[in-house]
C-alpha cells in the first residue's frame, strides 16, 4: 500500500518537474516520503567543522556515538542534535577504507539506527535520504544493487585535497631507507613555488609530521584542503629550511565540471570496496546520513556524491562489523583533541 501511494505521488511530481536531475529534491515529491524517513531523521545530526555546516552524521549508539564521513572533518568538530543543541565531539576512530569516522559526544539517550541488509534490495527500488529536519534530504531509486567496485573506483583519490603543486619522488639514504619526498618538478605558479620551494628540495616534515616519502606526503595532503596554510621543513643541499605554504586546489578537468552538475561532489568519492549505487541528489555536505527503503529500514549511510547521477551508499553489511572495532579503538585517528570532562551544550547560532 505504501509503495503504491508513493509511486502515485512520484508520477504526479515528475509530470511537473522541469529537470530529472532535480526530481529527487522536488518539494511535491519529498512530502509523501516524510513518514518514511521520520524515524531515521531522529538519528540524523548535523556535523559542523570550525562552525561551518560540513556533513551529516548517523547516531549508532544511544550513549553518544555517531558515524560520519571522515575525509570531510577538519578543525574543531561539533555536533548539532535534532533539538538544536550542539556539543563538541571527539574523533574516536577513522577508517580509511570506508571513509568512516566515529565521533563521540557527551550525551546520553540518543536514538540510534538499526541497520538492515541491502544484498537483496533490487535495482529500481525507491530509497530516501534522511536529514536533521522532518523532510527527507532527497529521494531516488537504487541504480545498481550492492556490489564490489572495480578498476579506478577502488583507488582512493580526493580531488578537493590540498594541492602543493609539485611532482614528488622518494628520497632514500645510503642504506635504501626512505628519508623524505624530493621535489622533482614544480608546477609554475603553484603553492610550493610561491612559498619559495625549489626543485631538488627534500621535504622531511609538514606541520610537525615526519614525511618519509611521496606516499606519506600524499597521505598528509589528503587531510587538508585548498587555502590551508602549513609549515614545511625541507633540506636544500644539506641545509634545513622552513617554509610557510598556503595550499591551492587541484585544477578541475572537463569531466569534473560535467559530473558536478546538479549538486556538489564529495571530495573523496572513490576507493570504496563495496557500495549500493543510487540516483539520490545529495550534496557533499549532506552525505554521512542514513538511507532508508520505503519501510523505513536503514540500508546504510550516504558516503559519497560520486557523479551527476550517482550517490554511493556504504551498505549496512560493511558498517555493522566495524562498529565494535571502532569502539574498541582499533582504528584510532592520528590525533584526538582533548575535551573538557563534560562539555556544556550550546544552542545553534551561539
Amino acid at each position: 500500500m505504501i509503495a503504491r501511494l508513493l509511486a502515485t505521488a512520484v508520477v504526479l511530481a515528475a509530470a511537473g518537474s522541469p529537470a530529472l536531475a532535480q526530481l529527487g529534491k522536488d518539494a511535491k515529491l519529498l512530502a509523501p516520503f516524510k513518514p518514511v524517513v521520520a524515524k531515521a531523521n531522529e538519528s540524523t545530526v548535523r556535523i559542523k567543522c570550525d562552525d561551518k555546516d560540513t556533513v551529516l552524521g548517523t547516531v549508532v549508539d544511544e550513549s553518544g556515538y555517531i558515524l560520519t564521513k571522515a575525509s570531510e572533518l577538519k578543525g574543531a568538530v561539533w555536533v548539532r542534535l535534532p533539538d538544536g543543541s550542539e556539543y563538541e565531539a571527539t574523533t574516536v576512530a577513522a577508517h580509511n577504507a570506508t571513509d568512516l569516522a566515529l565521533l563521540k559526544v557527551d550525551v546520553k539517550g540518543l536514538k540510534a539506527v538499526t541497520f538492515a541488509d541491502t544484498a537483496a534490495v533490487p535495482a529500481g527500488n525507491w530509497v530516501a535520504a534522511a536529514g536533521p529536519t522532518s523532510d527527507p534530504v532527497s529521494v531516488g531509486i537504487v541504480s545498481v544493487m550492492t556490489r564490489n567496485l572495480t578498476g579506478r573506483d577502488t583507488v582512493i583519490t580526493n580531488p578537493n585535497r590540498g594541492y602543493l603543486g609539485i611532482y614528488p619522488t622518494d628520497e632514500k639514504d645510503d642504506k635504501g631507507a626512505l628519508v623524505g619526498a624530493k621535489i622533482s618538478e614544480l608546477n609554475p605558479g603553484g603553492a610550493a613555488e610561491k612559498a619559495g620551494l625549489k626543485s631538488d628540495d627534500i621535504i622531511i616534515e609538514m606541520n610537525g609530521k615526519k614525511i618519509v616519502g611521496q606516499t606519506s606526503l600524499r597521505d598528509f595532503l589528503d587531510t587538508l584542503r585548498g587555502g590551508d596554510t602549513i609549515n614545511v621543513k625541507a633540506k636544500r643541499k644539506g641545509e634545513l629550511k622552513d617554509f610557510k605554504v598556503t595550499l591551492g586546489s587541484a585544477p578541475k578537468d572537463r569531466g569534473d565540471v560535467q559530473n558536478s552538475m546538479g549538486s556538489n561532489l564529495s571530495g573523496r568519492r572513490t576507493g570504496f570496496e563495496k557500495v549500493l549505487q543510487t540516483d539520490l541528489v545529495v550534496d557533499a555536505k549532506d552525505c554521512g546520513g542514513p538511507v532508508v527503503d520505503l519501510e523505513g529500514n536503514v540500508l546504510g549511510i550516504n558516503i559519497a556524491r560520486a557523479g551527476r547521477v550517482e550517490t554511493w551508499v556504504l551498505p549496512s553489511e560493511v558498517i555493522r562489523p566495524l562498529l565494535p572495532q571502532f569502539k574498541a579503538g582499533k582504528f584510532a585517528p592520528v590525533s584526538t583533541p582533548v575535551l573538557p570532562t563534560a562539555p556544556a551544550p550550546r544552542k545553534s547560532g551561539k
